[in-house]
């Protein structure tokens, strides 16, 4: 893997800082740090990840189209740069826990970006999903990751079914797609998962440091849930999606 200066790596550090200014200025001249999840923000939120995306040194390259209408989105889980990768280019909600909209800079920008904080409880994955539901029947397409942790990259782990309940009870197709970060070798990255002890600062200037890395944003086909409960629906997409990772 190569890796930027030392000086390289800090004025991109700082092109960064920049970046977070401007999208509480954006943020604020859309409208959507004071009324999000409007639709006609979106442009303005796939500007921000996509500029982002540019700032990190990502070099993404998308496989396949998707469908313009509102689905439940799943993907597999690397890295928190997942989540600008995606939505850089489509229209998604993200899950995230309602404690993170509290965070300092981050919640309030996740929020303009049009994260749904959604209320965890001990085991709560009931009510998860019918807030999931609700956003889904006004029109809003939404993504979680129903591995519910980050990994390596190379293979899944078991899938929660809990939350595809807000598909079923809506009739929402399912769009699944999976995610691959290699270097410049081709070989998977080491550096782009965000996982174990793995502290935010670190990881970041970590990634800022490198000069390659390669993202590949597969969409594979569309999920009817037609006649599937939650079970099914779980088993099918990670054969998949394991599949896809497997070509």
């Amino acid at each position: 893997m190569t890796q930027l200066s030392s000086i390289t790596s800090w004025l991109k550090l700082a092109r960064l800082g920049m970046h977070l200014g401007e999208g509480f200025v954006l943020g604020a001249a859309s409208g959507a740090l004071f009324m999000p999840h409007q639709r006609f923000q979106q442009p303005v939120i796939k500007f921000w990840h996509k500029r982002l995306c540019q700032i990190l040194g990502l070099h993404i390259k998308v496989i396949g189209q998707a469908d313009k209408r509102p689905a439940l989105w799943v993907s597999n889980h690397i890295s928190w740069l997942d989540i600008p990768v995606i939505g850089a280019h489509f229209p998604v909600h993200f899950l995230s826990k309602a404690e993170v909209e509290a965070w300092p800079v981050v919640g309030r920008l996740a929020k303009a970006g049009g994260t749904l904080y959604i209320k965890r409880g001990s085991g709560d994955a009931k009510s998860v999903a019918k807030q999931m539901a609700e956003h889904l029947q006004v029109g809003r397409s939404v993504l979680f990751f129903p591995e519910g942790t980050t990994t390596d990259g190379v293979g899944l782990k078991r899938f929660f079914h809990h939350l595809f309940h807000a598909a079923c009870v809506t009739g929402t197709d399912i769009q699944p797609v999976v995610l691959r970060y290699t270097d410049a070798n081709g070989e998977l990255h080491t550096i782009a998962p965000f996982i174990g002890d793995d502290e935010f600062g670190e990881h970041l200037f970590r990634v800022i440091r490198e000069q390659h890395i390669k993202v590949e944003l597969k969409l594979l086909p569309r999920v009817s849930v037609y006649g599937k409960d939650e079970r099914t629906l779980a088993k099918e997409l990670q054969t998949m999606m394991v599949a896809a990772l497997q070509e």
